[in-house]
């Protein structure tokens, strides 16, 4: 298989690390070594000063599938298998569909959730996120009329990257009623649950309500770990099991043993760790709030109930692509238009899960007052 490029990596590999300043991020903002450490019990410090660098468990460490499992009702933890969560998109892709298998996924989302079966010559029928006046949703009637009797798989993503939607429960309840009833593999990345701005918004998760769910989650975005790259997929088939983790065989084979001590003690201490992100994200969403109300007219923002991202439109004649580059190239401020992301209008990310996102929007306004006004 060729792969098309990766858009959103490559305008990251050039800008990520050379750039001073970015209010496009997906994470939340990272932990230091030292703060994570602080969290750690006298157990788990010693465990992990102590540890053997051999190698690891193929499915992952017992315990650490057992943590992943109780943040999750009714799953145990020979459900989970830990990947790194690019990895379970890898693995659910090619070991679950062959080429010629119809797939719905939704869109826009992270191009591998759909390039990969793109690339396996599977067909594809996207569900588009539609834009009204309270923001971002997407029609259950038109998902259902995607769905065909050849369909294999349904793809979706809440809570939603780049828009931040996020369906109600009973929604997302039909949503996997829809799957159900056509006996389709549901592939939900829920990469960024537990990022809710008050538990009553937080959704089930999809491996809790439907047997041929596959449930991609991890510690990359609301829980500040992404360095660690510990993730996990959850199914309660043992057939699909069996495919994802005969396929991880050919892949990482296991995963790194530090990091899975580490990812020990951000689970252990989840609660504390995604309560500093919904925090950072609040003072942000406040910010910016006062930030774009400066440029009545000019900017539409809808701010997120869940996540650490959203959309924002430029409302002018300026292309974003046109005022990214500018961006980047004045004020070394990276803005990452929609063009990246694979989808059509004059929007770019914004990015809530930064403490130097405040920082970040200071020369922005030069780029702003130079292109725009």
């Amino acid at each position: 298989m060729k792969y098309a490029p990766f858009e959103i990596e490559h305008f990251f590999r050039q800008h990520e690390f050379s750039a001073p300043h970015g209010i496009s991020s997906s994470d939340c903002e990272p932990l230091t070594l030292p703060e994570l450490l602080r969290f750690a019990s006298p157990r788990r410090r010693e465990q992990f000063e102590q540890l053997w660098l051999g190698y690891t468990d193929n499915q992952g460490h017992p315990e650490l599938r057992a943590a992943i499992a109780g943040l999750h009702e009714g799953v145990a933890a020979d459900d989970v298998i830990e990947v790194v969560p690019e990895e379970g998109i890898f693995l659910t892709m090619n070991a679950l569909l062959e080429a010629g298998d119809h797939v719905v996924a939704i869109a826009p989302s992270f191009q591998s959730l759909w390039e990969i079966a793109r690339a396996k010559g599977c067909e594809l029928s996207f569900w588009h996120q539609r834009q009204s006046g309270s923001g971002w949703h997407f029609d259950l009637d038109e998902l259902a009329g995607l769905i065909r009797p050849d369909t294999k798989m349904l793809i979706v993503n809440f809570p939603h990257n780049p828009s931040g939607c996020l369906p109600g429960r009973a929604e997302f309840e039909r949503v996997v009623e829809l799957a159900r009833q056509h006996n389709l593999i549901l592939f939900s990345d829920e990469i960024y649950r537990f990022s809710e701005q008050g538990a009553e918004l937080r959704l089930p998760s999809a491996c809790e309500l439907y047997e041929r769910s596959v449930t991609l989650g991890g510690l990359s975005k609301c829980f500040g770990l992404p360095g660690l790259r510990v993730g996990w997929l959850i199914t309660p088939d043992a057939a699909l099991s069996h495919e994802l983790q005969e396929l991880k065989s050919y892949v990482t084979i296991c995963a790194s043993a530090p990091s899975e001590i580490l990812a020990l003690i951000g689970l252990e201490n989840w609660r504390a760790l995604t309560a500093r992100t919904v925090e950072i994200v609040q003072q942000n969403i406040e910010h910016c709030r006062a930030f774009f109300a400066r440029y009545d007219g000019l900017f539409q923002v809808s701010y997120p109930q869940a996540g650490t991202v959203t959309l924002v439109e430029l409302k002018s004649d300026r292309s974003v692509d046109d005022f990214a580059a500018a961006a980047v190239a004045e004020q070394g401020v990276t803005v990452l238009p929609a063009s990246v992301m694979l989808f059509e209008g004059n929007f770019f990310r914004l990015g809530l899960g930064r403490r130097s996102l405040p920082h970040a929007l200071e020369p922005l306004e030069h780029v702003i007052s130079d292109h725009l006004l």
